[in-house]
């Protein structure tokens, strides 16, 4: 069981396209420790991740958190792994050591020459250029650090020059996502324009790839993989309530990070356990394939059954937006 921990609703920034209620609101040392106790006792190994919000706010709580779990794994033998998503704003030398040190994977969530259309600080300040630094501060202790980063209807025309730009500053772990909000504003020609972006992408994919470098271009590694396995491979599928489990500040259970605090989709919590039959009933849920992709040829190959995605983009995780197809 791996498990995403919102450290606090709180951020240093407001990205326009963010999801999370942003409010004082943060996990608290016992809270963590109950989460940690959790993990250990269920498998052998555990992936966490440091989420927010933005985690670097809570910097002295992550490293509490991971000294703590290396007190358990030295008493259970339990393995854990680390990851951090951050907006790069509170980088500095001393955490990226202190990441080196404990192999902790840094993510940094940075949208390319669009970082300033949307990833600004409350009163509305850019935040590209101050970025600059801390992005080649991350490359230097971390070569294959992730940058992931967001597409919008009114940016997508820079989506592929984006991608192009991060590369050229030494990034060659890149994921990119198209925001799914109900109320994003995808047209049918910021589709096409979509498209297009990427077959200029896929023709970058193939020139990097004869030059052999080494890189994951996030857009395009499942469809190949999937293609490759065929369509029976789910490696890279959604499985909702099973393998990822979010923990909201107040320690409460919930399968992804779009259903924090929806009571609907609570399923227990780190002091008292997960609730199994609350689990199941929303894994029978993510599994059922939604009326409108039982026909479709390609349904082997695509989210459909992310019900993350589903929830964020229709508001329903039995329902596909059009966007997503």
């Amino acid at each position: 069981m791996h498990l995403t921990l919102h450290l606090t609703d709180a951020c240093n920034l407001s990205c326009r396209y963010c999801y999370v209620r942003q409010s004082p609101r943060t996990m608290t040392r016992d809270t963590v420790r109950a989460a940690v106790d959790l993990a250990a006792a269920s498998g052998r190994q555990t992936g966490l991740v440091f989420f927010g919000g933005e985690p670097l706010l809570c910097r002295e709580l992550i490293e509490e958190t991971v000294g703590y779990a290396q007190e358990v794994s030295r008493r259970t033998g339990h393995r854990f792994f680390y990851k951090i998503t951050t907006n790069g704003i509170l980088l500095d030398e001393p955490f990226l050591e202190f990441s080196r040190r404990h192999t902790m994977l840094v993510g940094v969530s940075h949208d390319g020459l669009t970082q300033d259309d949307y990833r600004v600080f409350h009163d509305g300040r850019p935040t590209a250029a101050m970025l600059e630094d801390k992005l080649s501060l991350l490359l230097r202790y971390q070569p294959y650090a992730m940058v992931l980063t967001t597409v919008n209807p009114d940016t997508v025309s820079r989506f592929a020059a984006s991608v192009v730009w991060l590369f050229e500053k030494g990034f060659r772990y890149l994921i990119t996502s198209l925001n799914y909000a109900v109320d994003a504003g995808w047209t049918e020609e910021a589709l096409r324009e979509l498209e297009k972006q990427y077959r200029l992408l896929a023709d970058r994919y193939v020139e990097w790839t004869m030059r052999e470098e080494k890189f994951y271009l996030g857009a395009f590694e499942m469809k190949i993989r999937s293609h490759l396995k065929g369509a029976d491979y789910c490696g890279d599928r959604c499985q909702l309530g099973k393998k990822q489990l979010s923990v909201a500040p107040d320690g409460g259970l919930y399968p992804c990070t779009q259903f924090i605090d929806d009571s609907a989709y609570r399923m227990g919590d780190v002091f008292s356990g997960i609730d199994e039959g609350a689990r199941e009933e929303i894994a029978r849920r993510g599994e059922a394939v939604p009326s409108t992709c039982g026909d479709c040829a390609i349904r082997a190959r695509c989210n459909h059954t992310c019900g993350c995605l589903n929830k964020q983009a229709t508001g329903r995780i039995d329902r596909v937006s059009p966007v997503q197809c």
